[in-house]
C-alpha cells in the first residue's frame, strides 16, 4: 500500500487538533443540556424532543455535507459546520430561556455539528491507505477522548462554581479556536477521482437530482446497505440511553454534578487507552472481529446498568461501556470508509452520518417517552436488544472490508491527495 507524505499526515494532525478543541464542548452536551433544560421547566419528554431536533437537523446537514464535500471540497464544508456550531453556544448564553428558543438553537447546533464527522472521516480516507485507516480513525476517536476528559470534569465543577452563561461562552471560545486552526493550517484533500465525478454530475445536472442520488445510493452496494442497517439498530438503542444519563445519575442514583462529571470523564480515560489498541487491531486483524467484540461488550453493559445501585457499581459498568465505545467508534468509521470506493467516499460517509443522525433522532424521542412511562430499566433493555440485532446482521451479511477488491488494489486507484 502507498505511504502518505509527511505533509499529508501533518494536514490530518491539524484537523485532529481542531477536533480536540471542539470535543471539549461536545463531550459535555448530554451531561449539561438535560439538567440545564430542566432548570427552565422543560420536561423529560420535551428534553427528548430538544435532543432529537438537533440530530434531526444532522440528517439534513450530514447528507448535504457528503454531496458538497465532493462538489466543493472537504475544507469549506468543515469550516461551515464549525462556524455554525460555535455561534450557537454564544446564543445559548445570551438568548432566551424557553422551549421555542431552545428548539431553534438545537436545530442550528445540529446543522453545524453533524457536518464535521463527514468531513473528517472523508479527509482521513483521502490521506491514508486501507492498512492505516484503523489507526487514523483511532486518532480521531482519541480527540473525542481528550475532550471527554477535560470537558466533563471541568464542566461539572465549573457550573457549580459559576453559571451556565459562562459555561456556554467558554464552549463557544473553544470551538472558535478549532475553527481558526482549520482556516489557517488545514489544506484541501479532495482526490482527483471525486473532482472528476463531481464535474460529470454537474454537467449532467445530477448532483441534487433524485435519479442521481438514487444512482449513487445503489452504487454503494449491498454490503454497505447491510452495515448501515446494522449500525442504525445499535445506534438507535444507544441514543435512547445517552441523552438522559445525567438525569438517571442525579435522580435515580442521587449523584451531584461533580460525581456526574467523573462518570462522564471515565469514558475519556478508556478512549485514550483502548482506541489506539482498537485501531492497531483493526489494521492487523481486520475490522469485523473487533467490531463484533465491541458490540458484545455493549450488550453486557446495557444489561449491567439495569442492576447497579451505587456510584461504585455504575462507574464499573461505565468503564466497560467506555471500552466498547472506544472499540466501536474507530472501527465503525474505518469499516465505513473501507466499504466505500474512492469515488463514492464522501457521498457514502454523508449518507452514513445521515443514518446515524436519524437513529439519534428516533432514539432521543423514544428514550424520553419510554423513560417517562416505564423507567430506565426498560430503556437499557431496549439498548441491549438493538445491539444484539446489529451483531446478527454484521455477522451474517457484512464481509471483511479488507478483502474487498478496491482495497486489494484490483480496481483503478484514485489519484489521492498527498500520496505517492
Amino acid at each position: 500500500m502507498l505511504e502518505p507524505l509527511a505533509s499529508a499526515k501533518r494536514n490530518y494532525y491539524m484537523v485532529i487538533a481542531a477536533m480536540v478543541a471542539m470535543q471539549v464542548t461536545t463531550s459535555t452536551i448530554y451531561m449539561v443540556l438535560p439538567v440545564f433544560f430542566k432548570e427552565y421547566g422543560i420536561t423529560n419528554t420535551q428534553s427528548g424532543v430538544l435532543i432529537a431536533i438537533g440530530t434531526f437537523a444532522g440528517i439534513i446537514s450530514s447528507f448535504m455535507a457528503g454531496r458538497y464535500s465532493d462538489s466543493h471540497g472537504r475544507k469549506p464544508v468543515l469550516l461551515a459546520g464549525m462556524a455554525m456550531y460555535s455561534a450557537v453556544f454564544y446564543l445559548f448564553a445570551l438568548g432566551g430561556k424557553d422551549f421555542n428558543t431552545f428548539f431553534i438553537l438545537r436545530f442550528i447546533e445540529g446543522l453545524g455539528f453533524y457536518i464535521t464527522p463527514v468531513a473528517v472521516m472523508t479527509i482521513a480516507g483521502d490521506i491514508f491507505p486501507p492498512n492505516q485507516r484503523g489507526k487514523a480513525m483511532a486518532l480521531y476517536t482519541m480527540a473525542s477522548g481528550i475532550g471527554q476528559l477535560v470537558g466533563p470534569l471541568g464542566a461539572g465543577y465549573f457550573i457549580e462554581a459559576a453559571t451556565y452563561t459562562t459555561y456556554f461562552i467558554l464552549c463557544g471560545v473553544f470551538v472558535t479556536i478549532g475553527l481558526l486552526i482549520v482556516l489557517f493550517f488545514v489544506k484541501e484533500t479532495r482526490p482527483e477521482a471525486a473532482k472528476m465525478k463531481a464535474e460529470e454530475e454537474k454537467l449532467k445536472k445530477q448532483t441534487w437530482s433524485i435519479s442521481g442520488i438514487l444512482h449513487d445510493t445503489r452504487a454503494l452496494g449491498a454490503a454497505v446497505g447491510f452495515f448501515f442497517l446494522a449500525v442504525l439498530f445499535y445506534r438507535t438503542g444507544n441514543t435512547m440511553v445517552n441523552p438522559f444519563m445525567s438525569i438517571y445519575l442525579t435522580e435515580e442514583l442521587g449523584l451531584n454534578m461533580g460525581d456526574t462529571g467523573w462518570f462522564f470523564a471515565v469514558r475519556a480515560f478508556m478512549t485514550l487507552t483502548v482506541a489506539p489498541l482498537a485501531g492497531w487491531m483493526a489494521d492487523k486483524w481486520g475490522r469485523k472481529l473487533p467490531f463484533l467484540g465491541g458490540i458484545g461488550i455493549l450488550i453486557a453493559t446495557m444489561l449491567g446498568y439495569r442492576i447497579v445501585r451505587s456510584f461504585d457499581q455504575v462507574l464499573i459498568i461505565r468503564a466497560l461501556e467506555s471500552v466498547s465505545n472506544a472499540i466501536l467508534m474507530p472501527i465503525t468509521r474505518a469499516m465505513v470508509t473501507d466499504l466505500l470506493t474512492p469515488e463514492n467516499r464522501a457521498f457514502g460517509n454523508g449518507l452514513y452520518n445521515t443514518l446515524i443522525d436519524e437513529s439519534s433522532t428516533m432514539g432521543s424521542i423514544a428514550g424520553g417517552w419510554v423513560y417517562d412511562l416505564y423507567g430506565f430499566g426498560t430503556v437499557f433493555g431496549v439498548g441491549a436488544i438493538t445491539a444484539a440485532l446489529c451483531m446478527i446482521i454484521v455477522l451474517i451479511k457484512v464481509p471483511e472490508p479488507s478483502k474487498l477488491l478496491h482495497n486489494l488494489g484490483k480496481r483503478t486507484s484514485e489519484a489521492q491527495a498527498g500520496r505517492h
